[in-house]
């Protein structure tokens, strides 16, 4: 007798909150803290980074020095989602449509002024993974 596993999901919860840790991950502290108070209190409280994660640019972890946020790509996200939702065994062109999902669904949350300040600072290949009516273009793009 074999015994199969179900395969496990993800829910909507798990990969929202995994798309906006990481997302904070890229962004400026004022960013940061900017998106995540435009949240619903529930997510807005998962979606705080880790204060131990991200240390201050200072080099310690303990709150004192602004925080320097980290620089990745579009498809380092997607890895980084990938294992905070433990979907190993999903391709990055299906984990890259969650994480679409997930920002449209976020987006709605946010005022178009603050959606336009939080993807400033994020690299032109992560803006693109925004829903198109908020995407904030690279000056002097056409």
């Amino acid at each position: 007798m074999t015994v199969r596993l179900a395969r496990p999901t993800t829910t909507i919860w798990q990969l929202d909150v995994a798309v906006l840790r990481t997302l904070v991950e890229l962004l400026p502290d004022g960013e940061a803290a900017l998106l995540v108070d435009a949240l619903p209190p529930l997510l807005a409280m998962a979606a705080r980074p880790d204060p131990e994660h991200r240390p201050d640019r200072d080099g310690t972890a303990d709150g004192a020095g602004a925080g320097a946020p980290e620089r990745f790509d579009a498809a380092e996200l997607v890895r980084r989602v990938r294992r905070r939702t433990a979907r190993y065994d999903t391709d990055d062109r299906t984990v890259r449509d969650g994480v679409r999902s997930a920002l449209d669904r976020i987006a709605g949350y946010c005022p178009d002024g603050v959606l336009y300040r939080v993807q400033l600072p994020l690299p032109d290949d992560v803006r693109e993974l925004f829903p198109p009516p908020v995407q904030v273009r690279a000056v002097g793009a056409g």
